[in-house]
This record gives structure tokens, C-alpha cells and sequence, in this order.
């Protein structure tokens, strides 16, 4: 009596799990594909020498870097610049707001004008001298001690964003291009 057994696989071998949507059904030539949910995470999740090369062909994901449409050469330029000079998108952002960073139709430049954190100055100055004297009145003022304090809190809070817009615009533009060297480059000497 030779009874043989036939041997028995493992219950794993042949399973077969499908989570939700994603089938991932393997035939004779399979390919796996992986789109990311958004943008966003396609910008966080792909190496920044691809993305570069990505931004100088799609005017779609240049524009969502940096917030301005270009053609490809003016895109491919603004990508030179920014290795040039190491800086990021955001920087390439602020240089673009505050007028620094030249887009022509067939040129992009860095262009510094000292007249922007100039007038970031005396926007201070202005900001400052007429809310110093209000501030002094609030404090000093008959008003009971909670409307005193209100005052002082909301003159203060504009102050703040007054300060935090002008640096933004036009001095720390400024300072980033000293930082990296380019008023130099550009022909200008820093202040």
C-alpha cells in the first residue's frame, strides 16, 4: 500500500488581492504606471533636474511654479537663471513681484533698480511716522483701559502687515539678489 500524498501548496500561493480600485492584473507584458494625486505632489516627489527640464516644454507646469506664463526660451532662461544664481521657485516668485526680474518676450534679465527698496524705505518711514502719533494718542487718551488696549492692538496689527508687505515686495527682494551675487553680475554695485 503506497499511498502517496500530493503535496500541498502554501494557501498564499495563489491568492490574489485587489484593495479597492487598484487592480493590478499581470499578464504577459505588464507595465505599471504612477500618477501622482496632484501637482503639488508631483512637484514634491520628482527630482529637480526632471522638473526643469518638464517646465521648459509645459507652459502648464511653469506657470504653476512660478506663477507667470513664458514662451520656451524666455522659460528656458528663467531655469538658467535660477541654477545660476541657486535660488528657489519662491525667490524666482518674489524677484518677478517686486520688478527685479524682467520677462521680455525673447529675454529674461535680472534687472535691479535701486529706487525698489528705496521706496520700500519711505513706505516704512510713512507707515511708521503716522502711526507712531496715533499710537501715543491711544495711550495716553481718557478712554477706558480695554478700548486703550484694543487701539493700541489694532494699530499695531496693521503696522505689522504694513511691514511685512513692504519687506516682502521691496527690500528683501533687494537683499536676495545682494546675497546671491547677482548686482554684480548685472553691472550694478550693491548699496
Amino acid at each position: 500500500m503506497n499511498q502517496q500524498t500530493t503535496p500541498t501548496l502554501p494557501s498564499h500561493a495563489n491568492l490574489q488581492v485587489n484593495h479597492g480600485d487598484h487592480h493590478r492584473i499581470a499578464f504577459r507584458d505588464y507595465h505599471e504606471g504612477s500618477t501622482p494625486d496632484s501637482i503639488k505632489m508631483y512637484l514634491a516627489t520628482t527630482p529637480a533636474a526632471q522638473i526643469d527640464a518638464e517646465s521648459i516644454d509645459n507652459e502648464f507646469l511653469f506657470r504653476h511654479r512660478f506663477g507667470f506664463d513664458a514662451n520656451p526660451s524666455g522659460r528656458a532662461e528663467v531655469i538658467a537663471l535660477k541654477r545660476q544664481f541657486q535660488i528657489t521657485d519662491a525667490e524666482v516668485i518674489s524677484l518677478r513681484r517686486s520688478g527685479l526680474l524682467s520677462i521680455k518676450r525673447t529675454e529674461v534679465r535680472i534687472a535691479p533698480d535701486r529706487w525698489v527698496p528705496m521706496m520700500g524705505w519711505f513706505y516704512l518711514s510713512i507707515i511708521s511716522i503716522y502711526l507712531l502719533p496715533s499710537l501715543l494718542v491711544i495711550a495716553f487718551g481718557s478712554a477706558p483701559l480695554w478700548k486703550q488696549y484694543l487701539g493700541v492692538i489694532s494699530l499695531g496689527a496693521i503696522w505689522l502687515a504694513a511691514i511685512w508687505f513692504v519687506c516682502k515686495t521691496h527690500i528683501h527682494p533687494w537683499r536676495l539678489l545682494k546675497q546671491v551675487g547677482a548686482l554684480h553680475v548685472a553691472g550694478n554695485s550693491a548699496v
